[in-house]
């Protein structure tokens, strides 16, 4: 009922109210800010609503036509998938602020407290260009308000202990199953293991446990990628089809693609419509090379951001075709091995590789908690999809930063944003921003049933690693040590 009385009490109306009273097709700057209002409206009412149809009822309502074909026409599927499993992650939403509607603006912003993470988010909404002005976009995001800067500052330890205590908060609410480190650069400050991993037969999770890193890969195809240009096997201006075949793509200007734009997701290369087909046809890169002509390019080369992970397939079967190695090798033999990362790989997940977690996420048709092995590939890619441990992933932050993998103008370049490639907080393989803790370099990964992330802080000189076999666990993770150590 509170939740029903913030609404009612900030004059809220219903989509259906709108769509009586204004119509869709109403093009006047009034018109366009009450279907802005009615978007956002609509999106605060799901997010708050307990009715088991809210999510369904928004996503139908108010996603423009073009989002729901999204995705190779799964976009309805995967909106309400990723809408409903935030809602069940954050258990309940306080409304805190609305930020006011204008016809000039196409992106609105609300911000809200989650009950369950005990941190601030911002849902941010994008309009259509033209009417009817549905949503195109809509996002979740923590944080950080202005005024922690007002707290008390807090010791390492302090930092610490407080860290410790909320990891353990998120675990007993059942948000957080998986593994933190956080380190100075004298060493390991904090570690722990948390949940299962695996729910049928009660293993726990431990600090040796390996965990998916979905999209974490790519730092290691930039690496084995970047090794090659230093030993100047390949330079970051050639075209991809130096080194692939053109007629394995279909028409566009695939000629035209260059490895850093490969690097950066800035090649142009659009969401592929694959036919259906089993998950173990994948267990090699050229088990892919016949799928190639069904990828797509939605922008000419170098003309935008546009995060792939085929683009990373691609520079797979580059690092194949200049080695001469299988991409599993390379890695092993020149990242893996040089790091000290033993308990790191592409791992066969229908294999028997030990002390490795399953990954689980909420399945609301079947009301119960499902692994996700019988979605995911069958083995990781240059993509993604690998598995590691945490202590592994300190260890190539290590070696990364030490200048023992790459030439430090290389390392350098890697985790440098690269506007001029039209690439603002991407490098070549490593997510770049600079913030109030100055220079943050990592990658993190998402899939159902994974979360995972790396914050190397560069000039500070922490690194934070979490790596969770849920959805989302690692957000807040990354969220609260983001807030403490601000406080240092």
């Amino acid at each position: 009922m509170l939740k029903l009385f913030l609404i009612l009490a900030l004059g809220f109306a219903t989509a259906a109210t709108y769509a009586n009273t204004v119509g869709g097709t109403d093009n006047s700057a009034e018109g366009k800010v009450a279907q802005y209002q009615a978007g956002m409206d609509a999106a605060i009412a799901m997010l708050l609503s307990n009715e088991p149809h809210a999510v369904s009822h928004f996503v139908d309502s108010q996603l423009h036509s073009d989002v729901l074909q999204s995705f190779g026409g799964d976009g309805r599927e995967r909106y309400i998938g990723y809408l409903s499993a935030e809602k069940r992650f954050h258990g309940a939403f306080t409304l805190l602020s609305l930020q006011p509607m204008t016809p000039e603006q196409r992106y609105y912003e609300a911000k809200l407290r989650s009950h369950n993470t005990e941190l601030d988010y911002t849902l941010r909404l994008g309009f259509s260009a033209e009417a009817p002005f549905k949503v195109s976009t809509i996002s979740l995001n923590y944080r950080t308000g202005a005024a922690d800067k007002a707290l008390a500052r807090l010791s390492q330890q302090q930092v610490v202990s407080e860290l410790a205590g909320y990891i353990d908060r998120l675990a007993g609410r059942g948000l957080f199953s998986g593994t933190v480190l956080l380190a100075d650069q004298q060493g390991v400050l904090y570690q722990t293991a948390k949940g299962m991993a695996n729910l049928r037969y009660q293993v726990k999770n431990n600090t040796d446990t390996k965990f998916n890193l979905a999209s974490m890969n790519k730092m290691f195809t930039a690496v084995s990628v970047l090794q090659l240009v230093a030993e100047k096997k390949l330079a970051l201006e050639d075209k991809l089809i130096k080194y692939l075949d053109r007629e394995l793509f279909a028409a566009g200007d695939f000629d035209n693609i260059t490895i850093a734009q490969l690097l950066t997701h800035t090649a142009g290369l659009g969401w592929p419509s694959y036919p259906d087909m089993s998950q173990n046809k994948l267990r090699n890169l050229n088990d892919h090379r016949p799928f190639l002509k069904h990828l797509p390019l939605n922008s000419p080369p170098g003309s935008r951001f546009s995060y792939s992970n085929e683009g990373m397939l691609l520079l797979g079967m580059v690092v194949e075709a200049v080695s001469g190695k299988s991409y599993d090798d390379y890695v092993q033999q020149h990242i893996y091995a040089k790091a000290g990362m033993p308990n790191s790989g592409n791992f066969d997940i229908d294999g028997v590789t030990p002390n490795m977690a399953m990954g689980y996420f909420y399945s609301q048709q079947l009301q119960s908690m499902q692994t996700n092995w019988f979605m995911h590939a069958i083995k990781g890619s240059p993509a993604g999809g690998g598995y590691s441990t945490i202590n592994d992933l300190y260890q190539f932050a290590t070696a990364l930063t030490q200048y023992q993998l790459l030439p430090k103008a290389l390392t350098e370049a890697a985790y440098s944003a690269k506007p001029e490639l039209n690439s603002a907080w991407y490098g070549y393989g490593f997510s770049v921003q600079t913030n109030s803790h100055g220079r943050v370099v990592g990658h993190s990964g998402d899939f159902i049933g994974v979360s995972s992330a790396m914050r190397i802080y560069l000039d500070k000189g922490y690194t934070l690693i979490v790596l969770a076999n849920r959805d989302f666990a690692s957000e807040p993770v990354v969220a609260m040590a983001e807030t403490l150590l601000g406080r240092l």
